[in-house]
């Protein structure tokens, strides 16, 4: 009798070359990169007992503690400059690729005595078209897809009102942090639905990583909208005597500084959320796939 599919159920296909499992819709393998052959068909079903997974593997106990380990990289000092570097590799990461999105060549720049920045050069217009057009052959490419092709459509709509205004400033001033953000979300999601190895060490990594990003970004938002001396901290900390990425925004908007942290302190606590249902998603689809045979 065959036993009752779980929710870790999957289909797969088996590498021609070195015989591992991979997931049915891969195109190369995960152990040894062979590229998988088109058309292969799918190895057996197989089910949650066939998986080797530890004991307390659950994302409860993978989530809680990787946030009882994030402390140790902005605490301990043997792994305050890991903590650092991480950050400023992700913030600075953020910054460039908006300002490549929006026509501006840039690469990050990291100095081993504390100072990061993203040095750009001016807008290039033939970029901004470029990226343009490439809105658009997506948006048609996945015209039969309903979301994504709102999306997109919305994308080519939008792109022209921030790349050729100020507003693309402004948004390349706070993608910094906003990189953070989005990697905090992909390692959360890495860490709820098991990493590429499904081993609790690389979940826990993911976590630890995820929760050091996101809660930094909260405990420092949170004191520029609520305390004055945060805020004179902050203001004088930048990187190469750079002025904050914040109060330069914050100028360009015409706000307080408080009112810039209270916008970034609501992103970094739906961080998480974000990360834990688009998880949920895939769980319930991938749950779909078996109820459907597929």
């Amino acid at each position: 009798m065959e036993p009752t599919p779980t929710r870790t159920a999957q289909r797969t296909r088996s590498c021609q070359d070195c015989g591992y499992r991979n997931v049915s819709w891969a195109t190369a393998c995960s152990i040894c990169g062979t590229a998988m052959r088109a058309g292969a068909a799918p190895a057996r079903m197989f089910y949650a007992s066939d998986l080797p997974e530890p004991t307390g593997a659950n994302p409860a106990f993978v989530m809680g503690l990787g946030a009882f380990f994030a402390p140790a990289l902005a605490m301990l000092p043997i792994l305050q400059y890991v903590g650092w570097f991480l950050a400023s590799l992700v913030h600075e990461m953020g910054h460039c690729i908006v300002a490549w999105f929006f026509g501006a060549p840039a690469y990050p720049a990291i100095r081993i005595d504390g100072h990061a920045a993203a040095m750009h050069s001016e807008q290039r217009v033939f970029i901004a078209v470029a990226v343009l057009l490439g809105l658009v052959w997506l948006t048609w490419t996945f015209r039969a897809r309903p979301i994504l092709r709102v999306v997109l459509g919305l994308s080519v709509l939008l792109y022209p009102l921030f790349a050729f205004t100020q507003a693309h400033d402004v948004i390349h001033l706070l993608a910094g942090h906003g990189g953070e953000l989005a990697f905090a979300g992909v390692f959360f999601y890495r860490a709820l639905s098991g990493g590429f190895t499904e081993s609790v060490p690389e979940r826990i990594t993911y976590a630890c990583c995820a929760w050091f990003l996101m809660g930094k970004n909260v405990i420092m938002n949170f004191g520029l909208m609520t305390s004055e001396a945060s805020r004179a901290a902050y203001a004088s900390n930048g990187s190469f005597g750079l002025m904050q990425d914040f109060i330069r925004a914050a100028g360009q908007l015409g706000c307080s500084l408080a009112g810039i942290g209270a916008i970034m302190l609501l992103l970094s606590l739906i961080t998480l959320p974000i990360a834990w249902y688009v998880w949920w998603r895939h769980e319930r689809a991938d749950a779909l796939d078996l109820a459907l045979g597929r």
